[in-house]
């Protein structure tokens, strides 16, 4: 492939994720949709093609540079996720469309399916979570999993018989360039290392909030433990916007003043309750979308997409393309929003930007930190299962799923559920390592700023310059660079 040609195929990806990026726009914020992926990406795509992939396979190995082979690789695997993509389209769309058409009763209530989290979050009855409980077993027995059984054939085939992988893990470590063994081992120890503080906790939670032991409690009741709503009168929906701006103005970032990032935070009966950021072009044009549900669990929410707006609005222009729009990994994204969410941990930003009386910002600070070892326990729970899962290559066997996941939480996962709660691309792992790439920079943030480095523009101009680089490098070198050390695990105490 001669250089014209090359570029115009980045030309080509870099149009297709950004016409993708309004196609996930338009389904978030409810418009109406009248095209899908093969509207975007016809089947005789460029990008689509064998030829193009064997030929960006070759501009791979025929390069003797470091820097530029991970170039070319960016470019390659972002051809090859849009194959998978084009080969599971149509099951991906009969997914979504039984997601909006599907309808839970509860006690003669029809509960839509895309509500059933926030249902649950807010529903106090122990009696009525377990009737949805048994509602979404069927309604994955019968309908989902099928579906997503079919998924993750299609993928494994494509992978192994198309790419030439011994299966999805395979791809998805040559991709990251990591190790999946070393990583489970890094995990486990984690766990045992942090047991006997998460059970104390845990248990003693559960049983103050919900009256129950976590042995008796599954999925339905662990939602419900984790939406923290108890301090929701001091987190109006009203002054959501207000309060989150106040995280970053003293950095140096008014986002009264900034036409870059839109935010829609209007609560709309048309919108998807999945609160995302969608860079449709980088830097440029970045969207957060969130439909509010009320109190804490909104200004959590929202700090966390304002993480990921943050980050990338901040990218230089002047980056390659495959610097700004792609990436090996998404651990240095999620580390962004990770660092920004876990202000609510944060008594000093409680009380000074937030305004929680003092007498609460503490209790409210200790909690929040306590839902995050459980929530990094689920996603490594989560990562070891998956892993299991398709080493054995049997996808209909939940067994792993429930086995790792009680181990990590100490909740009971049920069998039928696996499938929707697994990640695309072991996703799960990359959030446990956004997590630790969160606390070296909020360390190095409070060492160097003061606990309260959000107020301080010094802060702001440090952080800017990671954002400049882009997705240049992963979020190791990012932290070793800057902070003068890679992604180490949180220490709880």
């Amino acid at each position: 492939m001669n250089r014209y040609d090359h570029r115009r195929t980045v030309q080509a990806l870099d149009d297709a994720y950004r016409n993708l990026a309004l196609l996930t726009l338009e389904q978030t914020t409810g418009t109406t949709v009248t095209r899908g992926f093969s509207d975007i990406l016809p089947s005789d795509s460029l990008l689509l093609n064998q030829s193009t992939i064997d030929q960006l396979s070759n501009m791979v190995t025929s390069q003797t540079s470091v820097a530029e082979r991970d170039l070319q690789e960016r470019i390659l695997y972002a051809c090859k996720d849009l194959i998978i993509e084009s080969r599971n389209s149509s099951l991906s769309d009969m997914f979504k469309f039984y997601m909006d058409k599907g309808r839970m009763v509860v006690q003669g209530a029809k509960i839509p399916a895309i509500e059933i989290v926030p249902w649950l979050q807010t529903q106090d009855e122990f009696e009525l979570r377990e009737e949805m409980r048994k509602e979404i077993g069927i309604f994955c027995r019968v309908i989902l999993n099928p579906i997503l059984l079919s998924i993750l054939d299609v993928t494994t085939q494509t992978v192994k018989e198309t790419f030439g992988f011994h299966s999805v893990a395979d791809y998805v470590e040559k991709k990251r360039d990591s190790s999946f063994q070393e990583w489970a081992d890094i995990f486990i120890n984690f766990l045992c290392e942090t047991d006997d503080l998460y059970f104390a906790k845990a248990r003693s939670w559960a049983e103050q909030r919900l009256g129950r032991t976590i042995e008796e409690l599954n999925r339905c009741h662990a939602l419900r433990l984790m939406r923290i709503d108890d301090f929701d009168s001091c987190f109006p929906t009203s002054s959501l916007v207000q309060t989150v701006q106040g995280a970053f103005l003293g950095l140096g970032l008014d986002l009264t003043e900034r036409k870059d990032i839109i935010i829609d935070i209007e609560d709309r009966h048309e919108k998807s309750f999945d609160a995302l950021c969608i860079p449709v072009d980088l830097p440029g044009k970045i969207f957060v979308v969130m439909r509010p549900i009320g109190g804490f669990i909104d200004v959590e929410t929202l700090l966390h997409e304002m993480g990921h707006a943050f980050f990338l609005s901040g990218f230089s222009a002047e980056l390659p393309i495959e610097y700004r729009r792609f990436y090996r990994s998404a651990a240095l994204d999620e580390a962004f929003a990770f660092l920004f969410a876990q202000l609510v941990e944060n008594p000093v930003w409680l009380r000074d930007v937030a305004k929680v009386p003092v007498g609460q910002s503490d209790t409210l600070a200790d909690l929040s930190r306590t839902k995050r070892l459980l929530l990094i326990r689920r996603h490594i729970g989560k990562f070891l299962a998956e892993k299991d899962l398709f080493e054995v290559g049997r996808f209909k066997d939940s067994a792993h799923y429930c086995k790792w996941l009680n181990r990590s939480t100490g909740f009971n996962y049920e069998p039928d559920g696996y499938l929707i709660d697994m990640d695309r691309d072991f996703y799960s792992a990359e959030y446990v390592w956004a997590w630790a790439g969160a606390e070296v920079m909020r360390n190095f943030l409070e060492n160097t700023f003061g606990a309260n480095w959000f107020q301080k523009r010094e802060a702001g101009e440090f952080l800017g310059k990671i954002c400049s680089e882009g997705r240049t490098n992963s979020l190791d070198q990012v932290l070793i660079k800057f902070c003068g050390t890679k992604a180490v695990l949180p220490r709880f105490s």
